[in-house]
């Protein structure tokens, strides 16, 4: 009966062109290459090799099997490398719930370096809030989440993991070096209206300097970042985004940035787990979020 042990070694010699050569490559003792190569033969009733003093020549059948064995043992390698690979957890599903901004502005490029990383792994993102979010992680239908606000739960592990500058973004026909938050109580602010969590950043942000938001002309605009973008573009006000959003339409001069007297918020990102051993798909993706720089 033919078995991989014994077509690997057949495969082997031939590859080194010699019983010495193989014994060297696997190993093993030169009489023990000797008697699999002799037990291969008498279990296909044919002669596979000719010996020579200067090494040994596949016969005819010999050929035969020498091919199919070289496409058995690549199946075989291809075969054991995917069931390491999904004993890592580098072959399944990630599910992960991301809050609104942190899946609009973090989160696609940490998921495209992940998945230059490891292409064979599914990512699955779910966008919704604190609460839904924290729910799905103690179900079990999240494996990660991420977070604009730290929360607090005996089995939820959390930790801040990113922090990245909202930059204040004005027309590109604005020059003002430098702008203070009184400055800004006389120009129209766009923040998305769905970006619940902008609006807390803010809120804590400006609590801290002794205002609120409504000292502010806000314009809630519902859709996409873009459209804000564009009005901005048009002079119809200012905003705050990510540096990240924004960096191509300020190397262009599409867009401007202004700093602010008194600094600017932070969009913060916390991320989720559950505080029980997590499975090795999770602890991976886990392990590259934490490692993972935004610059």
């Amino acid at each position: 009966m033919v078995d991989l042990a014994g077509l690997k070694i057949f495969v082997t010699v031939v590859d080194k062109g010699s019983f010495t050569e193989a014994a060297k490559e696997l190993h093993l003792t030169q009489p023990a290459i000797t008697y699999k190569i002799k037990n291969l033969e008498e279990d296909l009733n044919l002669t596979l090799l000719r010996r020579s003093k200067t090494g040994v020549s596949l016969t005819p059948a010999g050929e035969i099997l020498y091919g199919y064995a070289r496409k058995i043992m690549g199946l075989y390698h291809d075969l054991t490398r995917e069931l390491e690979e999904y004993a890592r957890g580098l072959r399944d599903v990630i599910s992960i719930g991301a809050c609104p901004m942190i899946a609009e502005f973090l989160l696609p490029r940490v998921l495209e370096a992940f998945r230059e990383e490891f292409p064979k792994v599914e990512v699955e993102v779910k966008v919704s809030y604190f609460p839904p979010i924290l729910e799905g992680l103690l179900s079990g239908n999240f494996d990660v989440g991420l977070l604009e606000i730290k929360a607090s739960h005996k089995e939820i592990f959390v930790e801040e993991v990113w922090q990245e500058p909202f930059l204040l973004v004005i027309p590109p026909n604005r020059h003002p070096r430098e702008l203070s938050l009184r400055d800004l109580q006389g120009e129209r602010v766009f923040i998305r209206e769905e970006a619940v969590g902008m609006k807390a950043i803010l809120e804590d942000y400006l609590r801290e300097k002794g205002l609120r938001l409504k000292d502010f002309d806000v314009v809630s605009v519902s859709g996409s970042t873009e459209a804000i973008k564009e009005m901005v573009k048009g002079g119809m006000g200012v905003t705050f985004l990510p540096k990240g959003v924004v960096a191509g339409e300020l190397q262009k001069g599409e867009l401007r940035e202004a700093k602010l007297t008194e600094g600017l918020p932070l969009l913060r990102c916390y991320l989720a787990s559950r505080k029980r051993n997590a499975p090795p798909k999770v602890a991976k993706f886990v392990k590259f979020v934490k490692a993972f720089s935004l610059s």
